[in-house]
């Protein structure tokens, strides 16, 4: 693979606006597009308003909002001025928000202020209740000791921060060679996102990914999916998700590839747009496939357009993959495996045998070298024996932000990234999921961390110890269910504890169900072991065991949950 190594994101997105100044990049529900040139100019002239706010080189700016046109411009902007961008999920929660915030030391704070019944402004004073307002749109917080300004974006303004028109209108007071001055100072090999993961073990720890990294591995993507000019991809997945900023907005730059944005998803919406934008590509994870196919309506949307698109996000199973391809239809439908750190590692390709199209994740992208691994023994494995998958390349995160203890417990000293990820090969270089032995739940797609929603929970009045696992769920993969001890055996109704975090953290990390216990299961012998309570609650809802991953839980536990009631 001939790898681009001189150039940024920011050099990378002028060079692609050069070469088709007025092919379309960004098309919004409405009327409303964006041609290459015109992001480019915008983000020239936000990226010189950033440098009269007082963004430098190496801040840490965040970004927390919905897809709307401000959330590229911002991507583009600060990769031009060597600043590192947080993408903040949407859906977070007051506690949620402060721990990105607090770990990733972010200095300066874009926030829409509401989008569909989500109040933005309401959970920002819940998460820095000591937050000031100082003088020209500064902040100052104890809490927050590093963060210096908010700055509103989107439709709705508030008088005590600074608007997102402020920002550009302020773009002349820096002059063009300062501007310049400052580009060239962006290394490739810097860090541009710190991106939070719930990674194999531990809390949500910031990956940091690199200019060079989101550049070279979105072009072979491009490649597998055969991504041209005339294509249209509809992208109702988060910007802030690597399947957004790496699989959406890099991969479609390379190839001069139309985006129409879809602000948060919806069936509907989606089915409604691929029709009215005659789109040709779809990105989503498996539920929103399953949904579309089960849509009561999908037979009266024209999806003839389709052409090709990306699952996944979490275990595509081949029955999913083979409805998606012949009913949506979407011909020439891939599936990618990957992980926040390491971005994809294997896809399937547009022109590939049929089996091998829904039955497996693929063969390895160019640039990338992968091993399985004996768990145990950390013996390489040959094709058709099951074990961890390890992944090494170029492109794979810098590491874990302000965290190298962790760093060097998932990369190894040879610089192999391990997932938790068990899988096999065959003998053509094709790859195959088939468990997971990190402690965490995938649902819809999203990322659950069962010892961090344990310690959300930990902060409710009566609770004094948990334990979560995962189920099968048959839309979602899976669903959290929680074993809660309360205080003296102190009645709990679960719907209360749900209501109490409504707001604190993200919806998807409220479990669906909780089951108040007087002890755990093996407590009196000192060994909790998930894998027991995950078959008890399977049990307990009568559900079937369908889901085709081989599940293990590590041996982790709290000790001392009390000691651990808040973040």
């Amino acid at each position: 693979m001939k790898w681009e190594k001189n150039i940024t994101i920011g050099g990378f997105f002028d060079r692609q606006a050069d070469k088709m100044p007025h092919q379309k990049a960004l098309i919004s529900l409405g009327h409303e597009h964006f041609t290459f040139n015109e992001l480019k100019n915008i983000s020239d002239l936000l990226a010189r308003g950033m440098i009269d706010l007082g963004v430098r080189k190496g801040d840490k700016v965040a970004v927390w909002a919905h897809n709307i046109p401000e959330w590229v411009f911002l991507f583009l902007g600060l990769s031009k001025i060597g600043a590192v961008m947080v993408p903040i999920n949407p859906s977070v929660g007051a506690q949620e928000l402060l721990y990105d915030l607090k770990k990733a030391d972010v200095n300066f704070l874009f926030l829409m202020g509401s989008f569909k019944g989500i109040d933005y402004l309401e959970i920002l004073y819940r998460a820095i209740p000591d937050l000031k307002i100082l003088s020209s749109g500064k902040v100052q917080s104890e809490e927050l000791p590093f963060l210096r300004s908010i700055i509103t974006i989107g439709e709705t303004t508030f008088s005590e921060f600074i608007s997102f028109p402020e920002i550009l209108y302020n773009a002349h007071k820096v002059r063009e060679s300062e501007f310049c001055n400052i580009r060239q100072k962006v290394s490739p090999f810097d860090t541009f996102i710190i991106k939070f993961t719930c990674g194999v073990t531990g809390y949500a720890r910031g990956a940091m990914l690199t200019h060079f990294g989101l550049i070279n591995n979105a072009q072979p993507i491009a490649k597998k999916l055969n991504f041209n000019p005339s294509d249209i991809l509809c992208l109702p997945v988060p910007f802030s998700y690597i399947f957004g900023f790496w699989l959406g907005l890099m991969v479609s730059f390379s190839t001069h590839t139309p985006i129409v944005i879809i602000p948060k998803y919806s069936a509907f919406e989606i089915l409604k747009t691929i029709e009215q934008k005659a789109c040709t590509a779809i990105y989503g994870v498996p539920t929103m496939f399953s949904d579309m196919l089960n849509h009561p309506f999908l037979d009266s949307f024209d999806m003839s357009s389709l052409r090709t698109g990306i699952m996944s996000g979490d275990y595509c199973s081949p029955k999913l993959v083979k409805k998606t391809i012949e009913n949506m239809p979407i011909p020439e439908l891939t599936i990618a495996y990957g992980a926040t750190e390491v971005g994809i590692v294997t896809q399937t390709s547009w022109n590939e045998a049929h089996e091998k199209s829904i039955s497996t994740i693929g063969q390895l992208l160019d640039g990338m070298a992968v091993k399985i691994i004996n768990p145990e023994s950390g013996e390489t494995l040959p094709p058709g024996e099951k074990g961890e998958i390890c992944v090494r390349s170029p492109v794979i995160m810098k590491g874990y932000y302000n965290m190298p203890r962790e760093t060097s417990e998932i990369i190894d000293r040879e610089g192999w990234f391990h997932t938790g990820d068990l899988g096999v090969s065959d003998e053509e270089g094709y790859y195959r999921i088939t468990g997971r032995k990190r402690n965490i739940i995938i649902r819809g797609g999203e990322n659950i961390y069962p010892l961090e929603v344990e310690k959300f929970l930990l902060n409710y009045p009566d609770i004094i110890d948990v334990r979560v696992v995962g189920v099968p769920s048959r839309r979602l993969g899976e669903e959290v269910f929680a074993f809660a001890k309360t205080q003296n055996g102190a009645p709990c109704n679960p719907q209360s504890i749900r209501e109490y975090f409504q707001n604190e953290i993200s919806r998807h990390n409220i479990p669906r169900w909780i089951k108040i216990v007087k002890e755990f299961d093996g407590e009196k012998n000192g060994n909790v072991d998930r894998n027991e309570l995950r078959r008890l609650a399977i049990q307990e809802l009568n559900v079937e065991r369908d889901h085709p991953l081989e599940i293990m839980y590590g041996s982790e536990s709290f000790s001392s949950p009390k000691a651990s009631k808040s973040l």
